[in-house]
């Protein structure tokens, strides 16, 4: 049977039914949005330096229509733009965002093909050249159906740069970028099964985190002689076997807690003891109290075990987000608008164990998150691995879910407009 105009079979059946219905129904070129892409994605720039890739997303804006003078711009690199209809009101007024992110990770790019990353410490190993895509594609569609949308409906684009630890998202909303909006929704793409859309009914999609940094202060010395120093680095890999006890330990295994140290640096040669070492991590949780006991456990151990070793251990914190909270409503909504397209069996309750500062967003205003998967049986490979690559397939089914949303909330229906 049809479910809005996509016949039901096989998700891979589905996605493609998504693709040629968007040619079909609403003439959008997937070519084009898949060849800014491509070229988003050989082309990356890191957090608060997207100037070429907001320079390009505005171009394609522009041909659509978009007058560029009424483009506000936020957080450096960032900016927003709001489809206006100017038909005749109708119903309340509502205006309702959807955000992508624009920044790469300052990381090596391993993959060979024609469209990887051209420079050697930025790549798209997250996906947000996709996300770019597909909010570019949704707004080429609305854009094209802006005179026949009401004129108290509003949809505001979000382009947001630094997600990856920047803060973008935090910074967006400081600077005022969602005043106005009543509801705001985005997307990831993520290691669930491909075809499946992860939206919680309602409630944490991602987890809290905090930043930490972990300095020890020693007193260096010849390597030759290390009695007469104070080895900072013998400090620093006791604490960090000590932190590691804290979640087996310390934490009940009923609460879901991750404490990692991703870095590690000490040292300049291999005659020297230095005077000092570093390490730095995050904490993951769903609940501040977890949170909370994580960091005086953390404080503890960095205060104790180095003094034991002749040293000083001191920690910082310098930056945390909170975890992206699905609003029920707009969960519910989002859930519906997905299931009416996919059927229900496309629906799951997975979230991520990672953080996104979408949350900033939604603490501003009621909104959803959904998650799109891409594992595939012959392809696996995980975000912020150097090998990632967005799936081209999610796309289109993405921008039909945003669009099957606004008819829902609009109390509308884009069939009638496009006759």
């Amino acid at each position: 049977r049809r479910v809005h105009g996509i016949m039901e079979s096989s998700i891979a059946s589905k996605f493609k039914a998504a693709q040629a219905l968007l040619l079909s129904k609403y003439k959008l070129d997937f070519s084009v949005i898949s060849n800014l892409r491509k070229d988003l994605h050989k082309h990356p720039e890191i957090g608060y330096q997207e100037v070429k890739t907001k320079e390009k997303l505005i171009s394609f804006l522009a041909s659509f229509g978009v007058k560029v003078e009424e483009i506000k711009h936020f957080a450096i690199t960032g900016f927003t733009y709001d489809i206006v209809g100017t038909a005749a009101a109708k119903g309340d007024k509502m205006t309702i965002g959807f955000r992508a992110d624009m920044d790469a990770l300052p990381m090596k790019e391993l993959n060979t093909f024609a469209h990887a990353s051209i420079f050697p410490n930025a790549a798209h190993m997250c996906g947000h050249d996709g996300h770019m895509a597909t909010l570019i594609g949704t707004a080429d569609i609305l854009m094209r159906l802006k005179s026949k949308l009401p004129s108290n409906k509003t949809v505001r684009l979000i382009f947001q740069p630094a997600e990856e630890g920047g803060r973008g998202g935090e910074k967006m909303v400081l600077e005022g970028a969602l005043e106005g909006i009543d509801e705001v929704y985005a997307l990831h793409s993520w290691s669930i099964p491909y075809g499946k859309f992860g939206i919680r009914k309602e409630g944490a999609m991602t987890t809290r985190i905090v930043h930490f940094n972990i300095d020890i202060q020693g007193k260096g010395s010849h390597g030759a002689y290390p009695e007469v120093g104070h080895d900072p680095i013998t400090a620093l890999c006791q604490t960090y076997s000590s932190i590691h006890t804290i979640l087996s330990r310390g934490i009940s295994r009923k609460e879901f807690a991750v404490c990692t140290v991703g870095t590690i640096n000490a040292g300049t040669a291999d005659n020297i003891i230095p005077d000092s070492a570093s390490m730095s991590g995050t904490i993951r949780t769903h609940k501040p109290e977890i949170e909370e006991e994580i960091k005086k456990q953390l404080e503890n151990i960095v205060q104790f075990v180095p003094k034991g070793l002749r040293c000083e251990g001191k920690i910082t914190y310098p930056g945390w987000s909170p975890a992206i909270m699905n609003a029920k409503k707009q969960a519910e909504e989002l859930r519906s608008a997905v299931g009416e397209l996919f059927g229900e069996d496309a629906l799951s309750e997975d979230g991520m164990n990672a953080s996104e500062d979408f949350s900033y967003m939604t603490d501003k205003v009621p909104g959803a998150f959904m998650l799109i998967g891409h594992v595939l049986p012959d392809r696996d490979v995980m975000n912020h691995n150097p090998y990632f690559d967005y799936n081209e397939d999610l796309i289109p089914p993405s921008i039909l879910a945003w669009l099957r949303l606004l008819e829902r909330r609009f109390g509308m229906s884009f069939d009638q407009l496009l006759h």
